[in-house]
C-alpha cells in the first residue's frame, strides 16, 4: 500500500525524476507557460510554488537553495528579480494548470502550466518608457540620415563641377582645334 507517499514517481528513478522536474521548472520560469502531461504538471506545480516562495524571501540562503535545484544562474536571477517581485503580496497560487485534452499519439492527458501573473500586465508602463527612449533614437537616426545626405550632395556638386569643367575644357579644345584646322586650310588654299 502507498500510504503517506505523496510524491508521484512518474515511473522514474529519484535522480531521473529530480532532473526532469529541474528541466521543467527551468522551462516554466524562462517561458512562463509550458505544455506537458497533466501528471508532470501537477508535480511541477509543487516544485515551482516552493521555488517562488524562496524567491520572495530574497536572502542569500534562499538564493543558494534555489540554485542548488535549478542549476542555472540566469533563471535564478530572473526568478529572484522579476518573478519574486510579482508575487510579493500574494501567499500561494502562483501557478495554474489548465487541462487541454489528450495527446494524439498515445492519448496521454495534456495540460498547460503557467504563472498566474504575466509580465504583460506591466507592459503598459514599459511601452511608455520605450516610446520615450525611442524618440531620441529616432532623432539621432534623422541626424545621421541628414549628414550623409549633405555629404552626398557635396559629392554630387563636386562631380557636376568636375564634369562641367571637363565639358568646358573639351569644348575649348574643340574650338581651338577647329580654328587651327581652319587656319591650316586657309594657308593651304593660298
Amino acid at each position: 500500500m502507498r500510504h503517506q507517499n505523496r510524491v508521484k514517481t512518474l515511473n522514474r528513478t529519484k535522480s531521473h525524476r529530480k532532473a526532469l522536474l529541474m528541466n521543467l521548472a527551468n522551462s516554466l520560469f524562462q517561458h512562463e507557460s509550458i505544455k506537458t502531461t497533466s501528471t508532470k504538471a501537477m508535480e511541477l506545480k509543487k516544485v515551482a510554488e516552493r521555488l517562488i516562495t524562496l524567491a520572495k524571501r530574497k536572502d542569500l540562503h534562499a538564493l543558494r537553495l534555489a540554485f542548488s535545484f535549478l542549476r542555472d544562474k540566469a533563471i535564478v536571477r530572473k526568478l529572484f528579480t522579476d518573478i519574486g517581485d510579482r508575487y510579493g503580496a500574494i501567499n500561494g497560487g502562483y501557478t495554474r494548470v489548465l487541462k487541454i485534452g489528450n495527446r494524439k499519439g498515445d492519448n496521454a492527458p495534456m495540460s498547460i502550466i503557467e504563472l498566474t501573473q504575466k509580465k504583460e500586465e506591466k507592459k503598459g508602463k514599459e511601452e511608455k518608457k520605450t516610446k520615450e527612449e525611442k524618440k531620441p533614437a529616432k532623432k539621432a537616426e534623422k541626424k545621421a540620415e541628414k549628414k550623409p545626405a549633405k555629404t552626398t550632395e557635396k559629392k554630387t556638386e563636386k562631380k557636376t563641377a568636375k564634369t562641367t569643367e571637363k565639358k568646358t575644357a573639351k569644348t575649348a579644345e574643340k574650338k581651338t582645334t577647329k580654328k587651327a584646322s581652319k587656319a591650316k586650310e586657309g594657308t593651304e588654299e593660298t
